[in-house]
């Protein structure tokens, strides 16, 4: 299920952005909520503070945005995407509806559309975290791991504190680059942020730290 906005968070949303047992799992698209580390994407409202004046917010569009919220939820990913586009066409400077756009588009399987979507997020906000987290983990799909890294610095440059971008830097670091040291480090800063300790990814730190012999 998509993390969507939540339309008691709709303004700044709006004007900002959205929104394991052993091992990390290869073939999982990860990226976490704020209490546990989930083999799918989850639902999860993530405001952002946007760099510079906050764009205005049609009260129009705002209604629409509450009607692709509901779609979302509903998962009717085709009727979203049309609301979505409506108010991107209207207001393309608000970051947010790029964002679930790109979600949307990823429920569909439309990669390519999803990577447009976000990158419009970050001409939007240069400073969205979110769109260079869901970029990293569209490139890691694609087997562009050096992207996905890029990406994943990118968000930490704009939010230092965003620990999703840890724990799959951790991830790529693990599964895919080899870098166990690495990947060490980056899961247990994501541990130093989260709220609690997450049981599952500090399975993969001890696992680590055994191979590790450290």
């Amino acid at each position: 299920m998509l993390r969507i906005f939540t339309s008691l968070l709709v303004v700044l949303a709006l004007q900002g952005c959205v929104s394991a047992t052993g091992g990390p799992a290869a073939g999982n698209a990860v990226v976490a909520d704020s209490d546990s580390v989930a083999a799918q994407r989850t639902v999860l409202p993530r405001p952002h503070v946007p760099i510079g004046p906050a764009p205005d917010v049609r009260s129009s569009n705002a209604r629409l945005f509450d009607q692709a919220v509901v779609a979302i939820a509903a998962e009717e990913y085709p009727k979203a995407e049309v609301l979505l586009l409506e108010i991107t066409n209207d207001q393309p400077e608000l970051a947010g509806p790029w964002i679930n756009l790109g979600q949307v588009y990823d429920a569909l399987d439309q990669p390519e559309d999803a990577r447009r979507a976000f990158e419009q997020a970050i001409r939007a906000n240069p400073g969205n975290c979110t769109a260079y987290n869901e970029l990293g983990v569209l490139s890691r799909q694609a087997g562009d791991f050096a992207g996905a890294e890029s990406y994943y610095r990118a968000c930490l440059v704009a939010r230092p504190d965003f620990k999703d971008a840890y724990l799959n830097l951790g991830i790529l670091y693990e599964l895919y680059l080899g870098k166990l040291e690495e990947a060490l480090g980056a899961y247990k800063t994501y541990q130093s942020l989260a709220m609690e300790p997450n049981r599952k990814v500090q399975g993969w730190v001890m696992d680590l730290e055994r191979r590790l012999g450290v």
